[in-house]
């Protein structure tokens, strides 16, 4: 997992930190509540397993198969 800050200007999210990835890739965006901030840590050890029981493997290969027929096509 990359952790990298950026900015929301209401229609757009910048990063302001490079993205160290060329590749088309899923993103998880949290806005920070700014009255209880977490440090990034923090932030990874809360949302570990919080994808259990929605077959995410599964949906990310089934993704990926899709793009590569997309690509021959």
């Amino acid at each position: 997992m990359q952790v990298i800050k950026a900015v929301f200007d209401g229609n757009e999210i910048k990063p302001i930190e490079p993205i160290k990835t060329k590749k088309r890739t899923e993103v998880l965006v949290i806005f920070p509540d700014n009255s209880e901030r977490k440090s990034p840590e923090e932030a990874r050890r809360l949302l570990r397993g919080s994808g259990r029981g929605e077959r995410l493997t599964e949906r990310l290969l089934k993704s990926r198969a899709e793009d590569i027929k997309l690509k021959r096509n």
